[in-house]
């Protein structure tokens, strides 16, 4: 991996003198922005001497974080050496090549982005007033945009001997796009534009050109000063870990979506079937909240088929008189259905009175029930026959009851049906 780097700075359209400093050491690997404040020169003063000291500090060998702290020394005694200078400060965003990627100190509210796949991640986080209540969620982004105390840091180099450093280690890969800014681009433009920005422009001295113009053209209120850094890759490099989620609001959701299109860590494959168990978690919720409704029409559903299912009644089926089971017509979606046809009578043999039995199609309880109207009516239809036979001659040769010769006999009766 190797980096190409381009660096530019502005006075924009309102400042009278430029307070930022910025340092390219191809040399050293190092690169950096300073935005200086206090007035009357003193914050040009501070950001030049934090820059110098920090290229300093480095070519001795010092770590990023342990130069920065050494730059934030440096203001200090130049403010102690000359009482015009006293309250002056600087912000400081300073990366150092390393194998596989950058290391960043950083303090105060300019920036390091990293552009990866076309996905923006802001990859420090800003010591400012306005972001802490931003995070505390007392104002939102909006209103942060256009706090009248948004240029208020928290942070900075020069304001006491002692100054924390943000170490943000960052690894890359070819094809990723590194910006480092002042608060003068930032504050200008969304980091949507500047991603359009860094996307459209191939070349990093042109990209660096474009973003000042962009802040300039929308009021360039501020000093503005941009580090753009290219990472081309080589064989042989190393996949870089996910990028850091730092920032907020939007920011923060940027990070997180620039991380997924790294190569995923077994670390962030855990974290990615985060979501998979939590939807597996909710369906677990809308089936627990689903049963009762279930169990509901179910018991609905086994009651209304019971109350179809247990009458029965007469009518007629074709020209057959029949027992029916089911409600007579139908209900709902259960229709009646026969369960015995009478072999001995039809419609044609009844007469008013007997279809009227037929047709009132009166309910009943059990299919016995129902099956004693219809062999009522047979025996209305065809009445039982009865006839006699004669008794066999008795001993005596006496004429019996028949006119037959001999004693009577006992009288048989036969019930036939057609």
């Amino acid at each position: 991996m190797r980096l190409v780097a381009a660096a530019a700075t502005d006075v924009g359209r309102v400042r009278e003198g430029n307070e930022d400093s910025v340092l390219h050491d191809d040399r050293l690997g190092i690169f950096a922005v300073a935005d200086g404040m206090g007035g009357h020169q003193a914050g040009e003063v501070a950001s030049a001497t934090a820059i110098e000291a920090l290229r300093a500090a480095i070519a001795a060998g010092a770590s990023v974080t342990d130069a920065v702290a050494q730059a934030n020394t440096a203001v200090v005694d130049k403010a102690r050496a000359d009482s015009g200078m006293l309250g002056m400060g600087t912000t400081m965003t300073a990366a150092i090549e390393v194998v596989g990627g950058l290391r960043i100190g950083h303090v105060g509210d300019s920036r390091a982005y990293v552009l990866r796949d076309g996905i923006l991640a802001r990859v420090t986080d800003d010591h400012s007033l306005v972001e802490e209540l931003v995070r505390e969620g007392r104002i939102t982004l909006e209103q942060a945009a256009v706090h009248p105390q948004r240029n208020v840091v928290t942070r900075a180099l020069g304001i006491d001997e002692e100054v924390e450093v943000d170490d943000v280690a960052v690894e890359l890969t070819g094809g990723d796009r590194v910006l480092l800014c002042s608060d003068g681009l930032s504050g200008m433009l969304r980091d949507t534009d500047i991603s359009a920005i860094m996307r459209r422009e191939s070349a990093a001295e042109a990209c660096a050109r474009a973003l000042i113009d962009a802040a300039n053209e929308a009021g360039g209120e501020d000093n503005i000063t941009v580090v753009i850094i290219d990472v081309i890759g080589e064989e042989g490099d190393l996949p870089p870990a996910p990028l850091p989620e730092i920032g907020i609001g939007t920011t923060a959701v940027r990070a997180a979506a620039a991380r997924r299109t790294a190569t995923p860590s077994p670390a962030a494959a855990t974290t990615q079937a985060a979501p998979l168990q939590a939807k597996r978690t909710s369906v677990g919720r809308l089936a627990w909240a689903i049963l009762p409704v279930i169990l509901v029409l179910g018991g609905t559903f086994l009651a209304l088929n019971w109350y179809a299912r247990s009458q029965y009644y007469v009518g007629f089926d074709g020209k057959q008189v029949a027992v029916y089971r089911g409600v007579p017509g139908g209900f709902l979606i259960w229709d009646p259905q026969v369960e015995w046809t009478s072999e001995v009578i039809e419609r044609g043999d009844l007469d008013a009175s007997q279809k009227l039995v037929v047709l009132r199609q009166d309910t009943f309880g059990s299919f016995a029930e129902a099956r004693a109207v219809v062999d009522r009516l047979e025996d209305r239809v065809f009445p039982p026959t009865t006839s006699t036979t004669a008794g066999a001659t008795g001993p005596s040769g006496t004429t019996g009851p028949t006119g037959g010769t001999g004693a009577s006999g006992p009288v048989g009766v036969l019930t036939t049906r057609p």
